[in-house]
């Protein structure tokens, strides 16, 4: 597979009315597309059956989804709010190398400045914290992807990972505070999207997002555009959870919310 580019195509007067296109993603994103005999829930690094009460979120531990135990297993967390300490507890136990990203952080673990990416190869179960956040947007020149990596604190997945040393990334979670559909656009066109084996990300629909702009209309039909371009990626939905409010690009809904947790696996890795 290869990276795609991802068209939003502008939609003409007299097309589907807002609450037309709301509901569309609303039902995108709370019908998972694959169904887990095996998860492994918030906290927990040993598979078991679906829960009765539905968890935050979860990772689908069927036995081809999962890397080898004999093999390195890299997991990656984006969060500012600490809400990921469930999903650290699960892959520091599943043995995982552990990279977290936090760019309010004031420490970074083994001695290193804060935005180091020195890898901890073999270091299992070790959580290495880095100083640093998502940038969507592409170095354009030499120069600017040089000044990235002698130690700035925005890079895109694609040259964090290259950093590292990574190729893949088994498990990341992601709270990007409405940053994540330009995000998620730079993972799709850069293909990096392919490397990311089981994904775990917070949507906000309060307002369009960074760097998103247009009509409400326009807006609901690239976050649609995105998720489709996710979905053509390999993605595809496990579990989908609520967060709090019912505002959709500041109007109230009645069945929407403001956030959703949803976990991913990649079937075509």
């Amino acid at each position: 597979m290869k990276p795609r580019t991802l068209e939003v195509q502008p939609w003409a007067a007299g097309e589907p009315s807002f609450t037309a296109r709301l509901n569309r993603i609303i039902t995108f994103i709370t019908r998972p597309q694959l169904n887990c005999s095996r998860v492994l829930t918030p906290g927990q690094a040993q598979a078991s059956p679906p829960p009765a009460e539905s968890p935050p979120w979860l990772l689908c531990a069927e036995d081809w989804l999962l890397p080898a135990a004999d093999r390195p297993c890299v997991a990656y967390s984006f969060s500012m709010d600490g809400l990921d300490a469930d999903f650290l507890k699960t892959v520091t136990g599943l043995g995982c190398e552990v990279h977290c990203f936090d760019p309010s952080s004031t420490a970074a673990s083994g001695g290193n400045r804060g935005n180091s990416l020195a890898s901890n190869h073999g270091d299992g179960g070790v959580v290495r914290q880095h100083k640093m956040w998502l940038e969507w947007r592409a170095a354009r020149t030499h120069k600017q992807k040089t000044r990235r990596k002698l130690g700035s604190v925005s890079q895109t997945l694609a040259d964090i990972m290259a950093s590292l040393g990574h190729r893949t990334v088994h498990f990341l979670y992601a709270d990007l505070l409405s940053a994540e559909w330009r995000v998620f656009q730079n993972w799709i066109e850069s293909g990096t999207v392919l490397s990311v084996h089981h994904l775990v990300a917070q949507v906000h629909l309060q307002w369009a997002g960074f760097e998103v702009g247009g009509t409400n209309e326009e807006v609901l039909h690239y976050w649609f555009s995105v998720l489709q371009g996710l979905q053509a990626s390999g993605l595809k939905l496990v579990h989908s959870s609520a967060g709090e409010g019912h505002s959709v690009l500041k109007q109230t809904v009645a069945n929407g919310h403001s956030s959703y947790i949803l976990s991913w696996v990649n079937t075509m890795r």
